[in-house]
């Protein structure tokens, strides 16, 4: 059994993974992972919370992300789009968490689509 402090240190670590799951406000960046059955099939519960995982440890603020169905074909799946504010969505296909890092690091962030993950 743990004891309440351990559930509070708990709760407030989970706290801020929450936040970046809800929806978008105007001047935010929004990340859609593809949740549908292909991509459930081929990892993108692991790309989900990639994306998570590393937005909330690098303390990134103004990023939701969100569950959302299908957006592309099987033979791409996991697929995620990053929709910057004010610029038109990019959508990444055949995604790992590895490659989930390298998009934060460079198109998140850095504002630089990962060219080698884009799809059409």
């Amino acid at each position: 059994m743990k004891s309440i402090a351990d559930i509070n240190a708990i709760r407030e670590q989970m706290r801020s993974k929450v936040l970046i799951r809800d929806n978008a406000k105007d001047g935010e960046t929004h990340v859609f992972v593809g949740m549908g059955t292909s991509g459930l099939e081929h990892g993108a519960v692991e790309v989900f919370n990639a994306f998570v995982d590393e937005i909330s440890s690098r303390c990134i603020k103004n990023v939701r992300i969100s569950r959302t169905g299908s957006l592309g074909k099987s033979e791409i799946e996991p697929v995620a789009e990053v929709a910057l504010p004010g610029e038109a969505p990019v959508r990444y296909g055949n995604l790992t968490p590895d490659k989930v890092k390298e998009i934060v690091e460079n198109h998140v962030v850095g504002g630089k689509p990962v060219s080698a993950y884009v799809v059409k």
